[in-house]
């Protein structure tokens, strides 16, 4: 009987770490639709909530972090931009990298404005420091590796920032 259910254990097995990987990228996706929500609405706070501490607190701490987010929106608006749309893709299965669970989301960030969208293709990276309960997304468009070593020294190696292509102009009507 012992035997019997080893045996059957050993067969479904992989069934279950395919159905928690599942569970890991459904809360990937909701908490990444969540966080791009916080972008379209200009939400800062909601914005700095989703960004990793440790980027926050080399970044000069969280009042830096929201004087600096709202003057990127500020610029943007004054280039005549009206709102912004992001939408995350199919996250990677996430994978272990030193004590953080990492995934990498393509992303699509629109600018909207009276007559053209800008569209750019990105990548932002989930980080959970808890197994997948919890998670932050770094934005990785005009990262540089060397910024993304200098906050996370153990991805060095480990995680390359994937290049973005050029952004697509599209005149609207």
């Amino acid at each position: 009987m012992r035997m019997l259910c080893l045996f059957i254990g050993l067969i479904l097995l992989p069934v279950a770490l395919r159905a928690a990987d599942a569970g890991s990228v459904t809360v990937i996706k909701r908490e990444a639709r969540k966080c791009a929500v916080a972008w379209q609405r200009e939400d800062y706070a909601g914005i700095v909530a989703y960004l990793p501490p440790r980027v926050i607190q080399q970044s000069g701490g969280r009042e830096a972090m929201l004087r600096e987010i709202k003057e990127q929106f500020t610029q943007a608006r004054s280039l005549g931009v009206e709102r912004l749309e992001v939408i995350p893709g199919q996250p990677a299965p996430p994978k272990q990298t030193g004590a953080w669970l990492t995934t990498l989301i393509p992303l699509t960030a629109v600018l909207h404005s009276a007559h053209l969208d800008l569209t750019q293709q990105t990548h932002v990276l989930g980080l959970s420091p808890d197994q997948g309960k919890h998670w932050f997304f770094l934005p990785l468009y005009e990262t540089t590796q060397a910024e993304l070593n200098g906050w996370f020294p153990e991805f060095a190696g480990r995680i390359m920032i994937p290049a973005d292509p050029a952004s697509q102009l599209d005149v609207v009507y």
